[in-house]
């Protein structure tokens, strides 16, 4: 039923229909992932929020955003993380995070900044692979 239900929730994006399977096969791993990776088990279990949506005002313009999950921490720190489901094969994985990290980290700051205006904290922005099992956290450059 998982299987049917991937397919034709990836149908309603737009999946190509020869793409189907394979994509389907890449939502099941990631789920999986997330769901055996100690990281990711932390990601979903705690307080927080999922896919919540905000607009506000960034630098004179309104802006809407959806933010993928909203971890707070036993320390009350509020995590904005993004996930990500790029695979990477072979090289030199930690050059493939850290341009992953340079490719969002606009996105993710604009992300910090609306929720600031939200929730009144200062919040730490990390981006998440399932399917690597990497957590990496991206700071201000």
């Amino acid at each position: 039923a998982l299987h049917n239900t991937s397919m034709d929730w990836l149908n309603i994006l737009g999946v190509k229909a020869h793409e189907l399977e394979a994509a389907c096969e890449r939502v099941k791993q990631a789920l999986l992932g997330a769901l055996y990776d100690p990281r990711g088990q932390w990601l979903l279990a705690g307080e927080g929020h999922t896919e919540l949506a905000l607009t506000g005002l960034l630098d004179g313009r309104i802006e809407s955003i959806v933010i993928d999950r909203i971890r707070i921490d036993e320390d009350g720190t509020h995590w904005l993380v993004d996930y990500k489901t790029s695979s990477h094969e072979g090289g030199d994985l930690e050059q493939f995070i850290r341009q992953e990290q340079d490719r969002y980290r606009g996105q993710l700051s604009k992300y910090k900044c609306l929720y600031s205006q939200f929730a009144g904290v200062e919040p730490r922005t990390a981006l998440y692979f399932p399917l690597l099992g990497e957590f990496t956290e991206v700071t201000e450059t």
